[in-house]
């Protein structure tokens, strides 16, 4: 319960920034992607029951996500981090 506590007000912070910031505030972009990364790391964190499956996804979808901001994000970096998350996941996953 205290997980969907929290998860819950990230999301609503990423909202409020999202609704109430101006994007030429000094620390808007940073600060959106830290509370992006976070809101993704605890609904899939709870969605798959493992924090390191919960850490690699959302660390992926927040790197393309900045890759998409710098212009550079399209189909073929998309599926070379998804295949990088996969191999870190095969090899995470057999070490521990």
């Amino acid at each position: 319960m205290p997980t969907l506590i929290v998860t819950f007000l990230l999301w609503m912070a990423t909202a409020g920034l999202v609704y109430f910031i101006d994007p030429e505030a000094l620390l808007a972009i940073p600060g959106f992607f830290l509370l992006l990364f976070l809101s993704l790391l605890f609904t899939f964190s709870t969605i798959f029951a493992s924090s390191k499956r919960g850490f690699l996804a959302s660390f992926g979808i927040t790197l393309f996500l900045i890759l998409r901001y710098f212009g550079v994000g399209n189909i073929l970096n998309f599926l070379l981090l998804s295949g990088l998350l996969v191999t870190a996941e095969i090899y995470f996953g057999r070490r521990s």
